[in-house]
């Protein structure tokens, strides 16, 4: 997964290349619980009915791909 990141005050660009299998044990490490709006949360992930289609059966999956960066090596 290769994720970057734009610094707008000295105008430089970073970035982070980790295998998916890491970002993903990352990402899903953690507890499971369920808001109190009805959203799923599966670690660092949400999950959330799609909306905006007529099937309610659809799951959108959340990250914040920035959250790579506080990974520790």
């Amino acid at each position: 997964m290769l994720v970057t990141r734009l610094n707008r005050e000295n105008n430089t660009t970073t970035w982070i290349l980790k295998d998916i299998n890491i970002a993903m044990n990352f990402f899903g490490g953690g507890e499971v619980r369920i808001s109190p709006r009805g959203s799923l949360y599966v670690g660092k992930i949400t999950m959330q009915r799609k909306g905006g289609t007529p099937d309610p059966t659809k799951l959108q999956f959340k990250i914040k791909p920035c959250q790579l960066f506080e990974m520790r090596e």
